[in-house]
């Protein structure tokens, strides 16, 4: 009897980021209980093909659906997706994927598992989770996390790319020689679910809330507070969103209304990222359809490499922040202002590991702060500012 169905967000997150803890997860169902649909299996079998290691990334993905159960699409799930899809329309790709998901996980009375609960929104009916639940082990918090030695300290951070956050750990480092900063880059999204999932001290976000306009403080509330994750939204940084291109802007590209040109290769940020939310959010303004944007489903996975790939000439031109352009000699066309969060579970930000950090995000020392400025397109202002408790 199948008890989980995987989703396709939640198998991105664990093929990317092998969290410590899914192994013990699985341990605690019989084979045959975890399963994944065929409609992911193809979906990740897509991102396979079109990624820079095909063969590495096809083997990865046949390791991983190893343990996992594969189920068809039916005609008992189609049933359940009609129910469903009269209710609440089926929208645009992702969204029809979601809901077909979600009929296949009724249709086996299972629970789905995702990354991203909001893509389920308003279906009563699902029995959907935020991550796999870890009971026992997860609800000691500080014990889901990797011990500690009194000789080296580690502050884990999961979620979203930033150059600055090198210098961050560096400078953390320098005064402080038994800490060590590690930083996992996997998105905004998948950050917050790492905290759900206590994989993580802290997370860096910049999802942008498009009901009002502002940063992290919005889809934080909305994510975190129903999983019983209370947090601290720290300011760091303000930084520059706009399109990376190579040198002379050859292809005389002035605003994301050029992505829909013929002659126009671009290159994405994965699902989940804060950077894909923010184009998404300015194609939608702009009423383009994605489909007319040449390269939009190739992904990278930092603001580097996606540099890297307009520098290299793989793409005409990528979004991302500006400090990354200037890092590769790229043109750089600004499209939006945003702010860049540190989010921080209530029981770590009051921690003793975490006091050095908040300190010098405090203290807002003058060296580093003209460092990180100096990567290019960055305002310090937020820097130690508690923007909101959720």
């Amino acid at each position: 009897m199948i008890r989980l169905l995987l989703d396709t967000s939640y198998c991105l997150f664990l093929i990317r980021t092998r969290p410590r803890l899914v192994q013990v997860a699985l341990e605690q169902y019989r084979p045959g209980e975890v399963a994944v649909s065929a409609l992911t299996v193809a979906a990740l079998s897509a991102y396979a093909r079109r990624s820079h290691a095909v063969v590495r990334n096809q083997h990865a993905l046949e390791q991983f659906l190893l343990p996992l159960v594969v189920v068809d699409f039916d005609a008992e799930a189609a049933h359940y997706l009609g129910r469903i899809g009269g209710g609440t329309g089926f929208g645009d790709a992702q969204m029809a994927h979601s809901l077909l998901l979600a009929a296949q996980a009724m249709q086996l009375n299972a629970t789905l598992i995702t990354a991203q609960p909001n893509l389920y929104a308003g279906i009563a009916a699902l029995h959907l989770r935020a991550g796999l639940g870890m009971e026992e082990e997860l609800t000691a918090r500080p014990a889901a996390l990797p011990a500690r030695s009194d000789a080296q300290r580690i502050i884990r951070m999961i979620g979203s790319h930033d150059l600055s956050l090198t210098l961050l750990g560096d400078w953390l480092h320098a005064e402080h020689p038994e800490l060590r900063f590690a930083a996992n880059n996997v998105g905004s999204l998948l950050g917050l679910m790492a905290l759900i999932q206590h994989e993580a001290h802290l997370a860096g976000s910049h999802l942008l809330d498009e009901a009002t306009g502002d940063f992290n403080i919005g889809p934080v509330r909305r994510l975190l507070a129903p999983q019983g994750v209370h947090a601290v939204i720290v300011g760091f940084v303000e930084r520059m969103q706009g399109i990376f291109v190579a040198r002379g802007n050859p292809k005389q590209i002035a605003g994301l209304n050029d992505l829909q040109r013929d002659d126009v290769r671009f290159v994405n940020r994965q699902s989940g990222a804060g950077t894909r939310v923010l184009l998404d959010y300015q194609l939608r303004q702009l009423s383009i359809d994605p489909q007319c944007v040449q390269g939009y489903t190739r992904e990278e996975t930092t603001h580097l490499a996606v540099a890297t790939a307009v520098a290299q000439g793989a793409a005409d031109c990528g979004m991302g922040i500006q400090a990354a352009a200037q890092a590769l000699n790229l043109d750089f066309v600004p499209v939006m202002q945003e702010r860049f969060d540190l989010v921080i579970p209530v029981e770590y930000f009051e921690s003793a590991l975490l006091a050095p950090l908040l300190a010098l995000l405090r203290r807002r020392d003058t060296a580093f702060r003209d460092r990180v400025t100096a990567l290019g397109g960055y305002r310090t202002q937020p820097m130690g500012r508690v923007m909101a408790e959720v």
